[in-house]
């Protein structure tokens, strides 16, 4: 048999393979984390939630941090992050929220979509904090009705 085509066959086995294998990971994270949300919050208190939010980090921490996949929930007390791996939670309490913008980078990385990015009030100064999230917009809108 050709060498070439064998080679070319096994690229394409081997793609197909890891593009499911990841696609099973990724499902199983959602999964995890809608029952952590499903736990955590009252379905009445939820605003909006989304388990496909992508975290580009926290300004004051800079560029070199670890990023991640996580579920962002909106409640009417706070904007909540949990991060799937590393597990880790963030909380941004409504009261603290200058404002709300969608830049196209945070922190020097971009992700080349417009960014939900959340400005407030830290106990140690001002603070920005930034994901890649499908409606940025609506997000944005949402979050904006809530801090004026």
């Amino acid at each position: 048999m050709n060498t070439g085509f064998i080679i070319a066959v096994s690229v394409i086995v081997g793609l197909s393979l890891l593009f499911f294998i990841l696609r099973f990971i990724f499902s199983l994270t959602r999964r995890k984390l809608h029952n952590i949300v499903a736990n955590k919050f009252e379905q009445g208190e939820i605003l909006g939630a989304s388990t496909r939010a992508n975290f580009l980090g926290i300004k004051s921490k800079g560029g070199a941090q670890l990023r991640g996949n996580g579920a962002l929930i909106l409640t009417k007390n706070g904007l909540h992050f949990i991060r799937a791996v590393p597990q880790k939670e963030y909380k941004i309490p409504i009261s603290t929220i200058r404002n709300v913008s969608m830049p196209k980078t945070f922190n020097g990385k971009s992700v080349f979509v417009p960014l939900l990015c959340v400005n407030y009030n830290a106990e140690y100064g001002e603070d920005s904090i930034a994901w890649a999230i499908k409606n940025a917009k609506k997000w944005k809108d949402t979050i904006e009705k809530m801090i004026i």
